[in-house]
């Protein structure tokens, strides 16, 4: 199970509204009760540059990118306690906005699906192939339209 959601970051230095956070939140639950995700999930929103970086340091690709996961382990471990692990899912709402464009959705939907294919890396899906990418986006679609982000 998740023990904790939280988001850090703004979307172009507004506050993320309250609806949005909802949204989020009803995505991680999907996920955990269909994936059976456990942990605590941050989810940062960010900049090109900051992806870059990140994308650089840890994929040895010195290029932005959409959205990268991090598994950071167990969390503080206490006795009669099960371990569960910390997250963090970083977002580049720049890109996030291209790619909606791009796509011809909104950008809450654009956000939605890159953060369920965040939260699938952390439940132990990769796309490493066609074959596995085609069915994690099927994963992806069923749960943005299972709670209503999905516009097609």
């Amino acid at each position: 199970m998740v023990d904790e959601f939280s988001i850090e970051g703004n979307l172009d230095d507004e506050p993320v509204s309250e609806v949005l956070c909802g949204q989020l939140g009803t995505l991680v639950d999907c996920v955990r009760d269909r994936q059976g995700l456990i942990g605590s999930v941050t989810l940062v929103f960010t900049d090109d540059e900051q992806m870059r970086k990140l994308n650089a340091q840890y994929r040895d690709k010195d290029r932005t990118t959409d959205v990268l996961s991090f598994d950071l382990g167990p969390s503080v471990d206490l006795p009669g306690e099960v371990e569960t692990g910390y997250k963090e899912i970083y977002i580049s709402v720049a890109q996030a906005r291209r790619q909606a464009t791009e796509l011809g959705v909104d950008l809450t939907e654009e956000l939605g699906r890159l953060f369920v294919h965040g939260l699938l890396h952390l439940s132990g899906w990769d796309h490493e192939t066609e074959e596995k990418l085609n069915l994690m986006e099927k994963e992806t679609d069923a749960i943005l339209a299972h709670i209503g982000l999905l516009s097609q």
